[in-house]
């Protein structure tokens, strides 16, 4: 997904009004698997109208091959990807960069921030790869 200028929203936001989005991030070793970050970065890419593929829904207790087994195709359904923060360091998050990247996907990193022990999701922002 190549983004033109007349793709950005009036706030110059990449537009993702209909677009199929999967989260990716780090996961394992994480307080509660850092589902807050995924379902905060869910309502945020909910508001701008996306379709959003959140792999933080997953049961625990898998191995991280299962995970990757069924979160590759849910990624492969979407037209981009939201990267989390620390998403450079996860094994499972750089798979799903490198088949994203090898597809053509649009790619971009989200802005996260921790207000009042909550976390936020402020902005996203195209990934330069």
């Amino acid at each position: 997904m190549t983004i033109k200028p007349k793709e950005l929203t009036e706030q110059g936001l990449i537009d993702l009004a209909g677009v199929k989005v999967y989260i990716a991030g780090p996961m394992s070793g994480l307080p509660m698997f850092n589902r807050p970050m995924f379902f905060a970065a869910e309502v945020y890419l909910h508001g701008q109208g996306a379709w959003v593929m959140n792999p933080a829904v997953l049961p625990d207790g898998w191995t991280h091959d299962a995970y990757m087994r069924i979160a590759i195709p849910m990624l492969m359904e979407c037209d981009a990807v939201a990267f989390l923060p620390g998403w450079q360091q996860s094994k499972g998050a750089r798979q799903e960069f490198t088949r994203a990247h090898a597809f053509g996907l649009g790619l971009f990193q989200m802005d996260m921030d921790e207000v009042a022990g909550e976390v936020w999701a402020k902005q996203h922002l195209p990934l330069v790869v």
